[in-house]
Formats: C-alpha cells, structure tokens, sequence
C-alpha cells in the first residue's frame, strides 16, 4: 500500500521547553503594558510605542504579557530580533510560555534549512502558528489576524537590507501596523535618534522602564585610557586592569564576556622597513589574518591569499601583524588563563548551523568560563552568572566616516555593558579606549541615553542630518575609474539641474571604501525635507539618462551605511 503524508520538520523538536508563568510585573512594566493593551484594542486611534527601557529592564516580559493577551483575543503576533544569536534563546523564552497552552511558534531566519524554511512559512500560511519570530524577513510572515508587531533592539543596523529591495524592517512594520491595523512596539534601551525624535514630536508614545527588573543594580562602568599603559611588544590586548579583573571573576567561578567588533587574528600585515600593507587586490582595505585558516582573507569580498614569508615589496623578512581580532584575543586569554574554558562567538566560528546555540547553551550551563565574540554577542542575551564585560577596544566604530558614528559607539557600549550584573551579583564593565574623553564613551559610562540624545540631536540639527532631514545615497561603481567619475559627475550636473528647493546636494566624491569587489565606487549625497518631490525629481533624471554599460548605480534613501 503506497501512501503520501506530511512530515514537518521542526528547527527545535529536540529542544526541551519547561513551562514558566508570568511574573509579576513592576509599577513601570504595568504602565508600559497598559499602554500596549490600549493600543492592541483599538489600534486606528493609537500610535506606535516606543519602549525604552534600559538593558535588564524586563521588556521581554511586557512582550509576552503582552502577546498573551493578543493570542487570548484570537490575534495573532510578529516578534522581530535583530541577530540570529538572539533567535534560539527568544525562542526558548516564547515557547517557554505558549507551547504548553497549545499556541504554535514558527520561527523565521537565514540558518533554517530551505525545507525547515519552507515548513514554517506553511505552518503559518495555514494558521497554525500564531507567533512568528524571526530576523528582518519575518516582517512579512502570512499571518491572518495580527494584534501586534514587535520589533526587539529597534535601533539595530540589521533591520536594513543592503540589497535591493533596500528596506528597513522596522519602517516596514511601522507601515504594516497602519495597513492591518495592529498595535506596534519598538523596544531598546539605545533607541535610534529617528524613533526618539518621532516621540518627541508626539508621533509616537512612549514607555520608560528606567530600573533593572527584581531592583537589580546597573554595572559599574570603568574607562580604561590605553594612553598611559604599561608599553609593551606589539599592540596591548588587554590591560593590566582588565587582566586582574577577569582573575578575580574567575576565582570566583563567575563568568566573563570580552567583546571585540573585529575578526582575525591581526587587521593587518606590515612590513616595517618600507611601510608595505598587504592589502586585497579587490577592494581598498588591507587584508586580514586569520591564523586558523592561515590565510589573509579580505572581510569585504571574501579573497583569500597565503600569507608572504617577505615583503613583496622590499623583499625584507621583517614583515609583522598589526592590530587584533577576535583570534587574537583568543589567543591571548588562552595564554594568560590556561586553565579557563574559552569559547569565541563570531562569523568565522558559528559557521555550522548548530552552532550558536550549542556555544549559547554551553555557556548557560556554566561549561564555558569566557566568552569572546564580535556584535552578536553584544545584546539581548541574559546570563545571571555573567558579573564582568570587557569591551576590548572602543573606538572601532567611533571614528568611521559617518554621521551615526558617535550613535553606533554609544548604542553599543550600552548594550554590551547591559550583559553584566544581571543576576544576584553586582556587575562591572572595563571599556578600553584610547578616546576616553568622547561624548559617546562618557555617556555610555553613565547609561546616559537622554544626555546622549540632547547632544546628539542638536549636533544633527545643525548639520541637518537625519533626523531632521531625509538623507539619500546615490553610490556609482565600475571596474573603470575613469567612467564611473565621468559619470558621477554628469549625475551630479543633471540632478541640479531642476533640483527641487531646500535639497542639500553634496558634490561627487569617492566613497569611503573607494574599491570594492573590483569595482570602483563613487557617492552622490542629498538630504532634504521633502523627500517625495526629491524622489520624483531623481527617479525622472535616472529615467531620461543612460549610463554607459558596465556603470551600475543604486540609491538608497536613509541608508545606515555610508561606507
């Protein structure tokens, strides 16, 4: 007898949920979830909320008091996470509370197998699930019913697609609460300057949770100048202070997080006779060494090369690494705590579908004394054992070419300061910098987001920046440097021609990373107010002229990116 049946295939069947229950919620948590139940009941007369609430606050627990109500109203819910490192433990804390009652999760993001993808989207076409949480994407999941979206660490940078289609997933789900209508939450305790500045302007409401959930205390931030450290061969991983710390946490069988937003083991590879940087023949950036795979691999087109024993240049043998990534923070901890448990969590080491939550399970059971990873460890994960954050260096971010530059640093420190202290023991985070007066790193030690925020925001109105203006980027690449400036600027000359008023148009210059993948790159910025008749006016001049054949040129309004 032959016969045909469905066989579901589930990311989490061998994964075991215990049932937990809600918690009793503080004076702050109850408003913030009196406001959510408001606008869940009548979502055309209410405004997105805007849930600031600082890291340790229990913003998870509204949501799911929250969704709770949504699902006992027969609704539906969409719950976005930014990195897919938060996704497995969201999704514990989700099933946690709603599987026992029999209400489907289906999860949607970039390390599903296409048939476990394929499962989950039917589950949720059909109307089994009624929770979707998942990466960017899951903005558009097929639900019938939605009661509400919420949109975890709202700031983040990876709710905007690079590629076409270019949208930010929490636009996109600001603009779906008005189609449906539902209720929408944004929650962080670093909101972007666009969605605070809306709640200025009475666009949004908003929510503060300004204490740590169960009275828990917020960690002792110490900045640690780089400046006046002891000097020693090669550059200074960790200082004397952060080592003497991360001793102590371990003696007393406490955990320890190091951060560093940086691969490889060295950021790049110089000759000190002549000056030589081995940089990739693709792109204009040096290229960086990875010691596992012990090869020099560029981090923006994937090229790899081994790894010259000279310099290609001079032909002298002194030809030494420079600067750290996470594999050399690795290796040094390795040296110095031989007897500690070390694990790394970046793109290099969770290359095998398990094996973020592996390494987040492992650590949770207290099996891992040291936790070293790049941004996706940098938020959104709760470990009561974790009592000391090091931030290796602070000014990765801090000095690119952007306007957001200071906003990122900021946004970034907090949040992974917000990993530490969250149990019964108090907290402590060593920030290393070498720019220890910034306003980003100054604020951040303070967990000052509305000092930060003030600053910021007068700062962006006077340079007009968003948001206070739309900012669009037009980006032209060729592999011939020539043409794509010829045609940047007869870009540039055609679109101020008829331009619009009160448009700012910045003249053609090469981007920030001149080279890319081969291709040369050169960028148009504009900002303006009116961005309806701005597009109008570029979508007719990109319409009447041709570009020769091997120029590509993309705009993006309101990128994140201006590298």
């Amino acid at each position: 007898e032959l016969r045909s049946r469905s066989v579901q295939r589930d990311p989490h069947e061998n994964d075991e949920f215990l049932p937990t229950k809600n918690l009793v919620l503080s004076a702050e948590q109850q408003s913030a979830l009196d406001t959510a139940l408001a606008a869940i009941h009548d979502p055309v007369n209410s405004k997105p909320i805007l849930l600031n609430g600082v890291t340790g606050s229990g913003k998870t627990e509204v949501y799911l008091q929250a969704i709770e109500n949504v699902i006992g109203a027969g609704m539906s819910s969409i719950v976005l996470v930014p990195e897919i490192a938060l996704t497995p433990q969201t999704v514990e804390r989700f099933k946690s509370r709603f599987v026992a009652a029999g209400t489907e999760v289906a999860v949607l993001h970039s390390h599903l197998s296409a048939g476990e993808r394929h499962d989950e989207w039917h589950k949720i076409h059909a109307g089994r699930a009624r929770i979707v949480i998942g990466a960017r994407s899951a903005v558009f999941a097929p639900l019938d019913r939605l009661g509400l979206i919420i949109v975890d660490e709202e700031h983040e940078h990876s709710y905007k697609q690079e590629e076409a289609p270019r949208y930010n997933a929490r636009d996109v789900a600001v603009v779906r609460s008005r189609i449906e209508p539902c209720a929408i939450i944004l929650g962080s305790a670093t909101p972007s300057l666009e969605s605070y500045h809306n709640a200025q302007q009475g666009k949004y409401s908003i929510s503060w949770l300004n204490e740590r959930a169960d009275d828990r205390t917020m960690p002792l931030i110490r900045v640690v100048d780089m400046r006046i450290q002891p000097a020693k061969k090669g550059p200074i991983v960790l200082s004397n202070l952060l080592c003497q710390a991360i001793e102590d946490r371990l003696g007393k069988r406490e955990q320890i997080i190091l951060f560093l937003n940086r691969r490889g083991f060295s950021t790049a590879l110089t000759c000190q006779e002549c000056g030589y940087v081995c940089h990739c023949k693709h792109c204009s950036i040096p290229m960086t060494f990875h010691r596992a795979a012990a090869r020099l691999v560029c981090h923006m087109c994937g090229h790899t090369q081994i790894v010259p024993s000279k310099c290609p240049e001079c032909r002298d043998p002194k030809i030494r690494y420079s600067g750290a990534g996470t594999e050399k923070v690795e290796d040094t901890v390795a040296k110095i705590f031989p007897a500690a448990k070390v694990a790394r969590m970046d793109a290099d080491a969770m290359t095998r579908k398990e094996a973020y939550r592996e390494t987040l399970g492992a650590f949770r059971r207290g099996t891992i004394d040291i936790l070293i990873g790049t941004q996706m460890i940098a938020k959104g994960l709760h470990f009561p054992n974790v009592t000391l954050v090091g931030v290796v260096n602070a000014d990765l971010t801090l000095h690119l070419p952007d306007f957001r530059a200071g906003e990122r640093t900021f946004q970034l420190l907090t949040q992974v300061a917000g990993r530490a202290g969250r149990g019964e023991v108090l907290g402590e985070v060593y920030v290393q910098t070498y720019t220890p007066h910034s306003p980003s790193i100054q604020f951040a030690r303070k967990a000052d987001f509305k000092e930060f925020s003030s600053q910021e925001l007068e700062f962006r109105k006077q340079g007009q920046y968003p948001p206070f203006t739309h900012f669009v980027l037009i980006t032209l690449r060729s592999p011939n440097l020539e043409l794509v400036e010829f045609s940047a600027t007869t870009l540039w000359r055609y679109i101020k021609d008829g331009m619009p008023d009160n448009v700012i148009l910045g003249e053609p210059a090469p981007a920030p990373l001149e080279r890319l993948k081969g291709q040369y790159r050169y960028h148009l910025s504009l900002r303006t107010v009116a961005i309806l008749k701005l597009s109008r006016h570029l979508r007719k001049v990109l319409k009447d002229l041709t570009f020769p054949e091997d120029v590509h040129v993309t705009v993006d309004v309101d990128p994140f990116s201006l590298m």
